[in-house]
């Protein structure tokens, strides 16, 4: 991932350090679209590592607005608001789940990527974290948005 370690990204980590799921952000799909709405999609770079399995998927299409409403709802759920967020994609070669264990102290974060894109295998992940790892991730997604800001 050296290439794009220059670029902002999120990452979300189990307890154990053993699965990695980063989404870094690289560029504007369309910088110079007329639309605001085509302007405001990201292309990413998406790596889930996975004891015995690495995914690298590239040009995974997030728009700013997805990812701003994605940090809203991962905020609530940080602050014990909401029990369970789910985040897919509009190009939609992975998701994420996100709900509590016992007693909302660990939290089990559950998903699939597609790989290769469009008509792979598609494979199903659950990696068990918690609060921490999840506000580190936050603070991740908020960096891309930062460096990459919504279009309007």
């Amino acid at each position: 991932m050296t290439y794009f370690s220059k670029f902002p990204c999120a990452q979300l980590r189990s307890q154990d350090g053993r699965t990695v799921l980063s989404i870094c952000s690289y560029g504007y799909a369309y910088p110079n679209a007329n639309d605001p709405y085509d302007r405001d999609w990201h292309k990413n770079y998406l790596l889930l590592m996975l004891p015995g399995f690495k995914a690298e998927i590239d040009e995974i299409i997030l728009e700013g607005h997805s990812l701003r409403n994605w940090i809203n709802e991962l905020r609530a759920f940080s602050a014990l608001k909401t029990e369970k967020i789910f985040f897919e994609p509009t190009d939609p070669y992975f998701s994420l789940t996100f709900r509590f264990l016992s007693r909302r102290k660990n939290v089990c974060a559950e998903g699939y990527v597609q790989y290769p894109i469009a008509d792979g295998a598609v494979l199903r992940f659950e990696l068990e974290t918690d609060l921490t790892f999840i506000d580190s991730f936050i603070a991740g997604l908020e960096t891309i948005l930062h460096v990459f800001p919504e279009q309007s």
